[in-house]
């Protein structure tokens, strides 16, 4: 095993469909999601046994509670011949913010490792290993455009959506993924499936924008847990954004732009408030596959 450095890149979720609960305890949904340049960045190190990580946020375990750990310790039982490795992660992704950082962490340690530690798994096992981890755990395997189903973890990739610039606002109120489903109303019965939408290309000019309108379920229950929510995304509609949504449970709020002024204009007026905002882009499938390589 030699030194790698990569990036773990966020996504956000276009929009998002609760179908019903599940008789494991997870919800069934469907969900239209989108790697973004955001990221936080991840270094491994050979040891000769076990695990060490160092985090550069305190607030943020640096052992078996973080998913980038457990990764390395379900790939060290996976692996034969595998040793130990020390991981150095550089945390830009907001903690709970619906942006999938500590998903993303875990498949980037997963791809990483499996590459150094040749012979590594196939594809379909690291698959079922990112799975077992976390219901967005197996998107980040790959990236770019994706529609995800079943409680996440069916993953069927779709052309990139690209062409548009985007501000990410976190207000800092973190929240728990589990609080914001507890709130949501069962049984749903959603009309107009985002599968289809995109199998059937109900959309035909292809415009983000319309993927964005379809809402996001988790949306109502997220505002009622965090109500600047909902002023921050009319506060970026009044600034130009095209769309706005939540994404994934929240409480991180995107806003889609088709002009760098704006965007940037945007930026300057939604900081003034205080607010964590990130300018960034969505990246497609091959550049974020690259990001997965040794930099």
């Amino acid at each position: 095993m030699t030194r790698a450095i990569v990036r773990a890149h966020a996504k956000i979720n276009l929009n998002l469909r609760v179908l019903g609960r599940r008789p494991d305890g997870f919800h069934d949904l469907e969900t239209l999601v989108q790697s973004i340049s955001l990221h936080d960045t991840l270094e491994f190190s050979p040891r000769a046994e076990g695990i060490s990580l160092e985090v550069d946020d305190p607030d943020l375990p640096a052992g078996p509670d973080n998913l980038a750990w457990r990764a390395a310790a379900r790939l060290i039982r996976a692996i034969p011949g595998a040793r130990g490795v020390g991981i150095r992660l550089v945390k830009r992704i907001p903690v709970g913010a619906g942006l999938g950082g500590g998903s993303s962490d875990a498949a980037a340690t997963l791809v990483t490792l499996n590459r150094l530690w040749a012979p590594g798994l196939s594809p379909p096992d690291l698959a079922g290993i990112a799975s077992e981890l976390g219901s967005d755990v197996p998107f980040f395997l790959a990236g770019g455009t994706a529609l995800l189903t079943g409680r996440g973890t069916e993953v069927t990739a779709l052309p990139d959506l690209l062409g548009y610039r985007l501000l990410v606002v976190f207000p800092g109120v973190p929240l728990a993924t589990r609080e914001v489903y507890a709130q949501v109303q069962a049984p749903l019965t959603p009309t107009g499936k985002i599968g289809s939408m995109t199998r059937f290309q109900q959309f035909p000019d292809g415009r983000v924008e319309s993927y964005v309108g379809v809402g996001n379920d988790l949306g109502p229950p997220a505002r009622r847990l965090c109500p600047v929510i909902g002023d921050i995304e009319a506060r970026l509609r009044r600034s130009g954004a095209t769309a706005a949504g939540v994404s994934g449970s929240g409480a991180a709020v995107f806003g889609l732009f088709r002009d760098r002024a704006r965007q940037e204009d945007a930026a300057r007026d939604m900081r003034d408030s205080g607010w964590d905002v990130r300018a960034c882009e969505p990246i497609g499938r091959m550049e974020y596959l690259r990001s997965l390589a040794s930099a």
